[in-house]
């Protein structure tokens, strides 16, 4: 399995944060192998032993129509399968940037967001999902570090960082705490106050 989360154990993050957070509609943008999935689903299952509300996580990816590093959508669903927590995913293709059509103002309780982040995809996605976001609702997002920032891909396609963007984003500004966690490849938290 593929992720850059892997060598930090950041899916102990992801399943603690939803047994905590009890989120009843997730959504995830950028599945790759689905170890962020998994780890969400698994998180999700051990909450249902707390909560009588059921948690459902809907999982995005463009799978093979991504031209660039992708998984695959059949091998994600055998593994979900595997590990007992399919039940709590459904499986979606669709651009990250308009799935946000899906749902409804103050619907999403958390976000988790892994495309090829940058600054960018970063102001895009808070401008199209900031209102579907409730009060309370939390937003996770690969990466935020200067380390994160200064990866060979970001310089050499001359991306905005994630940092800046954070730092002067007036939405996140305005109706967000947040806080990053550094170790490698970092994930910033973002949850909605107003």
């Amino acid at each position: 399995m593929r992720s850059s989360y892997i060598q930090n154990n950041y899916g102990e993050i992801f399943e603690r944060t939803i047994q905590i957070f009890l989120p009843h509609k997730c959504v995830e943008l950028g599945v790759l192998d689905g170890y962020s999935t998994l780890h969400i689903a698994r998180g999700a299952r051990e909450a249902l032993k707390k909560s009588k509300h059921p948690m459902h996580l809907n999982a995005y990816d463009l799978w093979d129509d991504y031209p660039y590093k992708h998984g695959s959508r059949a091998e994600v669903e055998y593994m979900l399968q595997r590990n007992k927590v399919n039940e709590f995913v459904t499986l979606q293709k669709r651009d990250a940037f308009t799935a946000h059509e899906d749902y409804d103002k103050n619907s999403v309780c958390f976000l988790h967001v892994d495309l090829s982040n940058d600054g960018e995809i970063l102001r895009k996605i808070v401008d199209r999902w900031d209102d579907k976001l409730s009060f309370g609702g939390m937003m996770m997002f690969e990466g935020g570090s200067e380390e994160r920032d200064n990866v060979e891909w970001m310089k050499k396609y001359n991306k905005k960082p994630i940092r800046q963007e954070i730092n002067t984003n007036v939405i996140l500004n305005k109706k967000y705490l947040f806080a990053t966690y550094y170790a490698f490849p970092s994930l910033s938290v973002f949850i909605k106050h107003s």
